[in-house]
């Protein structure tokens, strides 16, 4: 019992930091680019943590959408 309770709050925690970490890279890309088209909104909501980390980083280096797109 104890052990579905602590994979159910390990769920939960890594379930809250992703949706975290792609709220403010939502907000990152849409300051810098504008409205982001709901098909690459899409796709960027798939991307697992470690690929929205990436993401946060090398979206530093798009000079467009056209390039967050080829990223994805």
């Amino acid at each position: 019992e104890k052990r579905g309770e602590k994979r159910g709050e390990k769920k939960g925690e890594k379930k809250g930091e992703k949706k975290g970490r792609l709220a403010l890279i939502m907000r990152l890309l849409k300051k810098r680019f504008g409205e982001i088209p709901v098909s690459t909104s899409s796709k960027i909501q798939k991307l697992s943590i470690e690929n929205l980390e990436r993401l946060g980083e090398d979206f530093l280096d798009f000079d467009s959408i056209e390039d967050l797109e080829n990223w994805l």
